[in-house]
């Protein structure tokens, strides 16, 4: 297994068979969902990501040839009664298929790299949410590592974040 930030040429079309395959029955009744949508995101994102490494993070993790999940999280967000800013992350995505285990293992070193890159950004707050109808297992794995979880929502402030980090 190994993690790589997501490059356009190379990782593209895999993430978005992922996303398709596991997640986009969670938007569906809601959203009117477009792959090419989200094509063309995730390909500027991850082109920008070549340039400008503190805009936004993407990363895939890969055995061999299988993706088996990627994260993506950005900054710039605020809350309407702070100045402090907030990396969300976008995606936590692994393989469905994959072992309980291994999914875990994959959440949390997608966290340690959330926590790492808002630390390398100066972000002081990491947050993570999920629209996921089954969340309570992505929430526990936050909540195990230091993360103030209400609802769907995990936050932390970035410092005490690094003291988890494995």
């Amino acid at each position: 297994m190994e993690w790589t930030l997501a490059h356009p040429l190379y990782d593209v079309d895999d993430i978005i068979a992922l996303a398709e395959k596991n997640f986009r029955q969670e938007a569906v009744d809601i959203l009117a969902t477009d792959p090419m949508v989200f094509r063309h995101h995730v390909t500027v994102t991850t082109t920008n990501q070549l340039f400008d490494k503190v805009k936004e993070f993407f990363a895939v993790c890969r055995d061999g040839d299988k993706l088996l999940g990627y994260c993506w999280f950005d900054r710039g967000g605020y809350t309407t009664y702070s100045r402090d800013e907030i990396s969300n992350a976008k995606f936590h995505h692994v393989d469905l298929s994959l072992p309980l285990r291994l999914r875990v293992r994959l959440i949390n070193e997608m966290i340690d790299q959330h926590i790492l890159w808002a630390a390398k950004c100066g972000v002081p707050v990491v947050c993570s949410t999920s629209i996921r109808s089954d969340h309570e297992g992505f929430m526990r794995i936050h909540k195990k590592r230091g993360f103030t979880v209400v609802g769907s929502y995990a936050w932390i402030r970035t410092e005490e974040g690094l003291k988890w980090v494995k």
